[in-house]
């Protein structure tokens, strides 16, 4: 690969995973001794056709492509792979020996690449550029991890509500549904879908309802009313049912941006799915700040919570920085979380 001088360097114990698509064989061989020689392990393949079969069967950490490849060039290539869910996190460094325009590093880096190098390029340089991509992998995969096991717990502890509980990602998609949802919800099924999965053959008009409701959210979060929508809605068997949805805060932390929308039946204060009394003796929370807790947990906003308590807006969030400081958690997601947990 010209504009590589190859140096002998001490082996270390990193062994992260990368891909090398080039369809020159010597550049290949090349950039792949390099790389194994300071620790990584190297898929390397000249088809760039062979990219996806090859991101599916590994865990990578990072893909380095070269941009002139006939058939299926380095950019478009970069495309395909941010565009695919499964894929999109995956850093691109996009490598080419030709001179190149400033149109066209804005193109590769509007496309998805998360850098792109020319050569002549040095070793050292270049192996700073891969450590910082795959250090920034490494990163994501923990706080994936951290995420998907939280949420595991959440919807675990979600299964045994006995209230209908319904978890939406931020484009709303059912993303999770308890048992006490399916119960009050699958049984008005649509007959087309599966009831396994979302949207859990859900009745076209429940799917109706809930999408409503979902807008109503969104529209009074975004004038800053309250975050979270309300309704009496009767089912096809009669039954009505009083259904409550509100947005819980985003998780800066999420890698996938979910922002969840929790829907639930009413239920009586004494019926809670969680006990606030046994809560509040563990954390050590005042009187006030159990009811303030049970005044989150049915979605009212700040300033909603200071008209129920006769105080103002910003004494609501006094009293909720205290009770994330002594919980431990650092917003209202988290807080719900640590109920359920």
């Amino acid at each position: 690969m010209q504009g590589i001088t190859m140096k002998t360097t001490a082996l270390n114990n990193m062994m992260n995973d990368i891909l090398i698509v080039d369809d020159i064989q010597d550049n290949l061989l090349l950039l792949k001794t390099i790389l194994e020689l300071n620790g990584y392990h190297v898929h390397a393949t000249q088809n760039p056709k062979d990219t996806s079969k090859i991101l599916k069967k590994n865990n990578i950490d990072l893909v380095i492509l070269d941009v002139n490849m006939p058939e299926l060039n380095g950019m478009e290539l970069c495309k395909r792979i941010k565009k695919n869910p499964d894929t999109a996190h995956i850093p691109v460094i996009l490598f080419t020996a030709e001179r190149t325009s400033t149109e066209d590093i804005v193109s590769g880096l509007n496309g998805g690449a998360d850098k792109y190098l020319t050569k002549p390029i040095q070793e050292p340089e270049l192996l700073a550029w891969i450590r910082a991509s795959v250090r920034d992998k490494i990163v994501f995969d923990s706080t994936f991890r951290q995420i998907s096991e939280e949420r595991r717990v959440f919807e675990q502890a979600c299964n045994e509500a006995p209230i209908a509980m319904i978890l939406y990602d931020s484009m709303g998609t059912p993303a999770y549904m308890n048992p006490g949802a399916q119960a009050v919800f699958s049984k008005f099924s649509s007959g087309s879908r599966t009831r396994i999965k979302p949207p859990y053959g859900l009745h076209p008009s429940v799917i109706k309802l809930l999408r409503s409701l979902y807008a109503k959210s969104l529209t009074a979060r975004r004038r800053k009313r309250s975050n979270r929508a309300e309704t009496e809605w009767t089912l096809p068997d009669g039954q009505v049912l009083i259904v409550l949805m509100m947005i819980l805060e985003k998780d800066e932390k999420d890698p996938l941006g979910n922002d969840y929308i929790l829907v639930l039946t009413h239920t009586p204060q004494k019926d809670l799915p969680f006990d606030t009394d046994t809560f509040a003796i563990r954390y050590g929370l005042s009187r006030r700040e159990k009811e303030l807790i049970n005044l989150i947990f049915q979605g009212l906003s700040n300033m909603e919570i200071g008209e129920q308590m006769f105080i103002s807006e910003h004494t609501v969030k006094v009293h909720l920085k205290h009770i994330f400081d002594k919980v431990g958690v650092k917003n209202r997601t988290s807080l719900i979380r640590k109920l359920f947990g």
